[in-house]
């Protein structure tokens, strides 16, 4: 159980690095090649937002599980 939990740390850890590297790339030459991240992230905390106190929720717990 301690394997799997380390492989879906490092799993979430690549994910979170590519996420960043993504914008980065988004806000230094306009436009990623596999699509616009900053307008995904956009769209999903609106739909979060739209959720009222429930969005809010899933959004406090999907911010303290990266952390």
């Amino acid at each position: 159980m301690k394997q799997v939990g380390s492989f879906v740390a490092g799993v979430t850890s690549l994910v979170v690095s590519l996420i960043g590297l993504s914008v980065a790339v988004e806000v230094v030459f306009g436009a990623a090649p596999w699509g616009s991240v900053i307008g995904n992230i956009s769209s999903i905390v609106a739909d979060l937002n739209g959720g009222g106190f429930v969005g809010l929720l899933v959004l406090l717990i999907l911010w303290s599980r990266v952390k």
